[in-house]
């Protein structure tokens, strides 16, 4: 839907601003056309936000990248023999969790953001159901092992959707739908988000008065916040897991120590705007939006303003599995050719 307004994120906000009668969420559309989650986690990862929203982060992020993650290979697709199922299935895992490590990890010493899953795909991609239904086996998968939040617009309306034909939610022919479609998004998260906020009360209220507490909580390291489980892949054996999850425990109290996490108090994580990207400039070229001169034109000025001349770099224009242009600024020398 080219009209953000019209989007379900727009839809979303202004669902639970009027249920609680208050401005009480305000929801950054931050999507690329044409992009996956690998996209999403370098927008993460370099802290790529609104002016506004980039003073703080966000308190929530929201990855609703399935229909592109759910894309089969390109160079499988006219393969009779390929496996688009099992294909599809470890693309989403690998993209998704790339994108769920860049957003836990995101805050440094800070209280990760709620990283939340939004499946609002239905196909059609490919041919084979269990296939169209791939991402959303990696998304569950990924969300119990992370301990995040995952919604399937996919699953509330797949039934009336495919078995009976209904068209309301779902456009066979193409995998952008209607209206009424980003409005039941919409209420499928706002109900399921209150369903969460339930369910933490009723947890909440049973530590405070039955003193419980889980076992995972009593072998976590206290306050870090930079603890990420062994990465969930095929190589992951179950005899081995014990020890991954010792040694990324030990490698998040490193983490912890060097990074002096247990120096900063409540009220430094409060006051702390610090930008937290790597890069002195950072962008995503849209479709339609930057192209490579206007890239050129752009660092050739931050070059001037800052006086650091730039040598080694050009922008490129590349076709990327066979439909979209991807255009960068990559390095043509290395380091040791620039000195």
């Amino acid at each position: 839907m080219q009209n953000f307004n019209c989007a379900w994120p727009m839809r979303l906000q202004l669902l639970i601003n009027q249920f609680f009668d208050m401005d009480l969420v305000k929801v950054y559309n931050l999507g690329v056309g044409g992009t996956n989650s690998g996209v999403a986690s370098n927008m993460v990862k370099y802290w790529m936000y609104p002016t506004e929203l980039a003073k703080v982060g966000p308190d929530v992020v929201v990855n609703s990248y399935s229909t592109n993650d759910s894309l089969p290979p390109w160079d499988l697709k006219d393969d009779p023999n390929a496996d688009l199922a099992t294909a599809v299935l470890d693309q989403a895992r690998n993209g998704l969790q790339q994108f769920i490590r860049a957003a836990l990890t995101s805050n440094r010493c800070r209280v990760p953001p709620l990283v939340v899953h939004v499946d609002d795909y239905l196909g059609p991609q490919q041919d084979s159901l269990l296939g169209e239904m791939s991402y959303n086996t990696a998304m569950r998968q990924l969300a119990k092992w992370y301990d995040t939040f995952a919604i399937s617009y996919g699953e509330v309306v797949r039934d009336i959707s495919w078995l009976e034909g209904d068209s309301t939610f779902f456009n066979k022919n193409d995998v952008h739908f209607s209206n009424w479609a980003h409005q039941t998004i919409a209420w499928s998260i706002g109900f399921a988000s209150l369903e969460l906020l339930s369910t933490f009360c009723d947890d909440e209220f049973a530590r405070a008065v039955y003193n419980f507490t889980s076992t995972a909580e009593h072998n976590m390291i206290p306050n870090n916040h930079l603890y990420l489980p062994p990465p969930l892949t095929r190589e992951l054996l179950r005899k081995d897991v014990e020890e991954k999850h010792a040694e990324a425990l030990i490698s998040a109290q490193e983490s912890y120590v060097a990074m002096g996490c247990s120096n900063k108090t409540a009220g430094d994580d409060d006051n702390e705007l610090e930008d937290r990207s790597p890069c002195i400039v950072s962008w995503i070229a849209t479709p339609g939006g930057y192209g490579a001169p206007q890239i050129s034109h752009f660092m050739d000025r931050h070059s001037k303003n800052s006086g650091v001349p730039i040598r080694g770099w050009k922008t490129e224009n590349q076709l990327a599995e066979g439909w979209g242009n991807k255009i960068g600024w990559v390095a043509t020398q290395s380091d040791e050719q620039q000195r």
